[in-house]
């Protein structure tokens, strides 16, 4: 079996669909940190049903799915397929080809499908249960894994044997069985609280079948009175709701009559309103007529105003523009004086401004004179300045250094004193090492002694564990077996108890006398109760006196009477009475001699009862003889005289020509009292023995803790001896490293030592030499001051002079600008003038032509006044007419109201009439109503009480003799006596007939419960041994491989894994000890990173060798190793590549030599992650450029997917930014020569 494809869509960074194609042997993962290599993991464990979110590197499920990126949106679904090869049937399915699917969408929704199949989670876990498989499975190794493999977390190591024996589904097939043992246990307990309470409702229903039958006589009484009185109530009601509707009918015909008068007036007003209607409308039409014709007018009035007071307007404007233009010519006139004198001012200044710029000239060529004697004396100025700190610098570094020189001398000959002490002190270390040495290799060995000695009492303290826990099972099941007696004991007694207080299976009348036993006098009991058999003669009894065995004994016949009349009176059943009046009884006659083996005496000489009643019972029994069960008939009837009975032990009663036998289910009348007793006997012995038992189980589970407690502080005390032993290697490895530290060091010093006198003689010659250059320093400072100090004197007469010339050129570039500014403000003034001249002549023009606009104006108003005078007269003629025809029609609007008004009264008239007609109707028809409410709500509660319609029950008289009046009476008095009945249980024939089906029942459940409380008992028993059984021989081949696979490892050392709790194999945690070559016996947990990482995968692979997975993940486990111990651990794969596919995330250089299959995982998109797939066996040098190419690639039938196959004759992309080594140099050519076929793709 072996993994073909895994299909990623939308899980985590991969965005696109994505496909891995796993071949044979080995395949590597690459790739740099974040780019999503263990999401390829991720995506193999969530697709095998993984729940943890923590696993999945998330804190809730919905984060695998894609979030999106800046550029990508974040998709709604995450789909992963897995699919496998089944060739080897490892997986439990027919199917060769097993493909399992899961989906999950962002509303939380989820699916699992087989085979494109949906299916459920359990499905999926029942597939890969106990294959090495499953999510949770050997077959997925992660880095932390190795921690936790080698942890104190004992439940990590176990989970990966069971996983390996394969006992995985047995532990859930035994915890499903301990729940249904728990709810077995559970329903017997109810069942058996149900059982007993149906038993005591059985009992009482048949009490309360009786009072059920006597309340239904009553209730059908009632109800034939009902029915009768409530028909003929109904009767009545109906005759005086008729003579109400006949009135109703009458009323109806006058309100009729009434609605017509109502709509021949009403018809009559509509008439008449249509018609002042029409006035109204003609009126406001006149009224409009008269509205339009004045607002014309006034319209007309508003016009003509309008256009005088335009005329008058325009004359005052044509004044107004001719001043205009005269004050506008006046003010040319004096602009074009003001032109000509500015023109010859600007003339003048032209000439001043010439004038000055020769003068600034001359200045500036002065001032450039100055300026350059200047620079060149300040130039050997900066230059005497740099020689003198120069030397004054190197003159303060010489001080400088000949501190330095002093105070290293110091420094060296502090060091030699304190190297010559450290010489002396780890010379005393040395020794006192050396004697710890001899010490702690003393206390190494006494604590092995101790070790082996307390291994050897846990083994024996084991055996002593394992017999305890043993009698303690014993314990428990005699416990279990002792409770269920006592509830059954219980029940009998419970059964008991209530036949004897309820008189269970005497005659009726019985039961009620004896129910109400105090109200009469005499009553002595019942026969069973006061004629106690002998033990084992109770059948004999009952078959001898038969009926008479639940006859009541009464002490005269008087009370026998007042009994009888009791219940004739009451209907009460029927009842035998023995009365043990001596006057009555036959006297006992002289019984004939019987010589046989089976005759067991006369009845009456084995029963016992008070003074009393012994003639009473001798009359009764001394006739019947008791034969054993095994007697022959034959023999017993030749032997007895005509009038004597016999009576066989097991109830089969012979007389003459008559014997009466068999069974039927019935309740035992005799001996209840002593049963009942019996059983409380029973009860307290199996009560006493509980505790004798509970006593024992509580010793033997003190003694089980005691020895737990014994045995957990053994084991502590064999980990503390591991630990001493650990401590004591630790600390003797410890103590040899010190030593040889210590002759390292001293090695060190006497070299150091050396190395510090060669460096004193050295400062000392540097010290002197740098004296001789101070003197020679100093001489020439002294010279460049005095030099500097003539210089100096020379620069501040240059600078004055420079100074002088500077301020020369400024007043004169000021006063060339200031005579630049006034001749630009000549210009700008004759500009301006020549504007305004320009403005003037445009403004005279517009004045002209508005005057001329002003006067055909005038013209044109003096015109259409004239015309708008003569309408105004022709719309005030319209208007007069038009307002006379108006008030002619207010005059008709006005009658015509009037005679409105008055049939509105006439109607309001009818109206009320009709009104009053109406309101008689009404109360007539309530009266109807609340005949009708009454006869149906006779109707409606005959209905509800007694589900007849009334209608149509021809109700009788049910009895002649009483009137209505006292027929009444009757029934409100037979209402009170069902009233006071008291509670009645009218179902309880039915219920009690259920009851005892359901009796019956629970009977049979309580069996099916206690036989399958055994067979789970054995099933359980079954599971944990076979489990047992299968995880020692897996943990035994294990250890065996384990030892070899860490000797292989490790080249050389020992190793060790033993179960902590051996007596409890299937939950004892499991222990490793591991000593790598050379080393002392260590704590696991002080091993290195490397030596842990290769225990651990020693321990996993000691299981593969058990129980080979078809595949393994492994993520990044070959982090921790170094090239040596990453080579052994990859020998060991390839040794087990054979039978298992391995997939290995990796940025190991070793590890990628041992690929046959390489994939890449790039991050072309920020947060998207894309494959690049390399087989090595199809890589190949190009001949003519040298790089390296791929040959020969399968086909990809994917579309989508950027890089699972690269075509023939492309580069190969970079798969890490960082050092990548595969076989041989490819790896360093791969990182720099190989790249995707289209070079302007960016690198991953």
């Amino acid at each position: 079996m072996y993994l073909k494809r895994l299909d990623i869509l939308g899980f985590k960074s991969f965005a696109n669909k994505t496909a891995l194609r796993f071949s044979n042997g080995i395949t590597a993962i690459v790739g740099p940190n974040g780019c999503g290599k263990t999401n390829i993991l991720d995506a193999l464990r969530w697709v095998l049903g993984e729940q943890r979110v923590s696993l999945l590197r998330g804190s809730k499920m919905e984060e695998v799915i894609f979030n999106g990126t800046r550029e990508i949106k974040s998709l709604g679904m995450s789909e992963v397929t897995l699919s496998m090869i089944n060739n080897r049937g490892i997986l439990p399915t027919e199917y060769n080809e097993v493909q399992v699917t899961r989906r999950l969408f962002r509303s939380g929704e989820s699916e699992y499908l087989l085979n494109k199949v949906p299916c459920r989670l359990r499905d999926i876990h029942d597939l890969f249960y106990d294959t090495g498989m499953g999510a949770h499975s050997y077959s997925v190794i992660q880095q932390e894994m190795i921690d936790a493999v080698i942890s104190d977390k004992a439940e990590e190591r176990r989970f990966l044997f069971e996983e390996a024996a394969g006992i995985t589904k047995y532990k859930q097939r035994k915890k499903a069985a301990l729940r249904k043992l728990e709810a077995t246990e559970g329903d017997l307990l109810r069942l058996n609280d149900i059982y007993s309470e149906v038993q005591t409702q059985v009992r009482s229903l048949n009490r309360q079948q009786k009072k059920a039958q006597r309340y239904q006589d009553l209730q059908n009484d009632i109800r034939d009175w009902e029915l009768y009185l409530n028909s003929n109530g109904m009767k009545n009601a109906q005759s005086e709701k008729q003579q109400l509707r006949d009135q109703l009918n009458a009323l109806s015909d006058q309100k009729l009559e009434r609605e017509a008068s109502v709509d021949r007036i009403s018809a009559q007003l509509e008439a008449d309103r249509k018609e002042q209607l029409d006035l109204d409308q003609e009126l406001s039409s006149v009224s409009g007529e008269v509205y339009d014709v004045s607002e014309k007018a006034h319209s007309l009035e508003r016009e003509i105003s309008v256009l005088v007071e335009k005329r008058a307007n325009a004359r005052t404007l044509i004044e107004r523009n001719q001043n205009d233009i005269q004050a506008l010519q006046a003010r040319a006139e004096i602009l074009a004086e003001q032109t000509e004198q500015s023109r010859q001012e600007m003339t003048e200044q032209e000439a001043e401004h010439e004038k000055l710029a020769q003068r600034l000239k001359e200045a500036e060529e002065a001032q450039a004179e100055a300026d350059k004697q200047l620079l060149e004396a300040r130039t050997v100025k900066d230059t005497d300045n740099q020689k003198l700190v120069d030397l004054e610098g190197r003159l303060s570094s010489g001080k400088t250094e000949d501190s330095n020189l002093t105070r290293q001398q110091q420094e060296l000959g502090e060091s030699m004193t304190a190297i010559e002490e450290q010489v002396a002190q780890q010379e005393a270390d040395r020794a006192s090492l050396q004697s710890r040495l001899s010490d702690e290799q003393q206390v190494l060995d006494e604590v092995k002694a101790e070790k082996s000695a307390t291994e050897e009492t846990v083994a024996s303290l084991s055996q002593r564990m394992e017999q305890l826990i043993e009698r303690g099972e014993e314990l428990t099941l005699e416990l279990s077996n002792l409770g269920a007696s006592l509830e059954a004991c219980q029940a009998r007694r419970n059964l008991l108890e209530d036949m004897i207080l309820h008189y269970e299976g005497y005659a009726t009348g019985v039961v009620e006398v004896m129910e109400i036993r105090d109200r009469f006098t005499g009553i002595k009991g019942t026969v069973a109760e006061k004629f106690v058999p002998a033990a084992g003669l109770e059948a004999a009894m009952e078959a001898a006196l038969g009926e008479m065995a639940g006859f009541m004994i009464c002490d005269s016949r008087s009370s026998a009477e007042e009994v009888i009349n009791y219940l004739k009176t009451q209907g009460r059943g029927k009842v035998g009475i023995l009365v043990p009046d001596s006057g009555t009884l036959n006297p006992v006659v002289k019984r004939p001699e019987i010589p046989t083996e089976s005759f067991l005496g006369w009845l009456d000489s084995s029963v016992n009862t008070e003074e009393g009643l012994k003639p009473l019972m001798q009359a009764v029994l001394s006739r019947t003889a008791v034969f054993t069960a095994s007697a022959d008939p034959t023999e017993i009837l030749g032997r007895l005289p005509y009038g004597f009975n016999a009576v066989s032990t097991d109830g089969i009663l012979y007389s003459q020509n008559i014997i009466t036998g068999g069974a039927e289910e019935k309740f035992p009348l005799f001996r209840r009292e002593e049963k009942l007793a019996e059983q409380d006997r029973m009860m307290t012995e199996i009560s006493e023995k509980q505790q004798l038992v509970q006593k024992d189980k509580d010793s033997n589970n003190a003694a089980i803790a005691e020895a737990r407690g014994e045995s957990t502080g053994l084991s502590d005390k064999l980990e503390s001896l591991v630990e001493d032993i650990n401590e004591a290697g630790r600390k003797i490895n410890e103590t040899e490293y010190r030593l040889g530290t210590i002759g390292d060091e001293l090695a060190r010093l006497s070299k150091e030592k050396g190395d510090l006198s060669d460096k004193l003689k050295k400062l000392a010659g540097q010290q002197y030499s740098l004296g001789l250059d101070f003197t020679q320093l100093a001489d020439q400072k002294q010279q460049l001051v005095d030099t500097m100090s003539k210089a100096s004197a020379d620069l501040d007469t240059l600078e004055s002079s420079s100074g002088q010339a500077m301020d020369n050129v400024s007043r004169l570039q000021v006063e060339r600008v200031e005579s630049r500014s006034r001749s630009e403000q000549f210009a700008s003034k004759i500009a301006h003038l020549a504007e305004l001249k320009l403005e003037i002549q445009s403004s005279v023009e517009a004045k002209q032509n508005e005057i001329q606009r002003s006067h055909t104006e005038i013209a044109s108003a003096d015109e259409t006044v004239v015309t708008l005078e003569k309408d105004l007269k022709d719309v005030f003629r319209a208007r007069d007419d038009a307002t006379e025809r108006q008030n002619r029609m207010r005059t008709v609007q006005s009658d015509v109201m009037t005679h409105v008004s008055k049939r509105e009264e006439q109607l309001k008239e009818v109206r009320a009439q009709k009104d009053s007609v109406s309101e008689q109707i009404h109360q007539l028809e309530m009266r109807v109503n609340t005949f009708d409410s009454e006869i149906g709500a006779i109707r409606q509660r005959i209905l509800d009480e007694y589900e007849v319609d009334i209608d149509t029950v021809e109700a009788t008289r049910p009895d002649d003799k009483l009137n209505d009046e006292e027929a009444r009476a009757y029934l409100t008095d037979r209402k009170e006596r069902l009233k006071n009945f008291g509670a009645v249980n009218l179902l309880a024939l039915e219920e009690y007939r259920k009851a005892n089906e359901r009796e019956v029942f629970l009977k049979e459940q309580l069996d099916d419960l206690t036989t399958a409380k055994d067979d789970l008992k054995k099933t359980i028993s079954k599971i944990n041994h076979t489990a047992r059984q299968l995880f020692l021989e897996t943990f035994e081949k294990a250890r065996a491989n384990f030892k070899k696979l860490f000797v292989d490892l490790f080249t050389g050392g020992e190793a060790d894994i033993y179960l902590e709790d051996p007596s409890d194999p299937l939950e004892s945690d499991i222990m490793i000890i591991a000593r790598p070559r050379g080393k002392k016996l260590l704590s696991i947990t002080m091993m290195s990173g490397g030596e842990r990482a290769l225990t651990s995968i020693a321990l996993l692979f000691s299981l593969y060798l058990v129980k080979p997975s078809p595949f393994c993940i492994l993520d990044e486990i070959d982090a921790p190793l170094d090239d040596a111990n990453c080579r052994r651990f990859l020998n060991i794969i390839r040794n087990f590549s054979v039978q298992t596919q391995f997939v290995i995330i990796t940025h190991n250089k070793i590890t990628m030599e041992a690929a046959e299959n390489l994939y890449g995982v790039t991050m072309e998109q920020p947060g998207v992650s894309q494959l690049v797939a390399v087989k090595f066996s199809d890589v190949a040098e190009d001949e003519h450029t040298g790089r390296l190419v791929i040959n020969n690639p399968e086909p990809s039938d994917e579309h989508d997917v950027q890089s699972a196959e690269p075509t023939s004759g492309d580069s190969v992309d970079s798969v890490d930014n960082e050092a990548t080594v595969l076989p041989d140099n490819i790896a360093e050519r791969l990182q720099s020569d190989l790249t995707v076929a289209d070079d302007n793709s960016p690198e991953d």
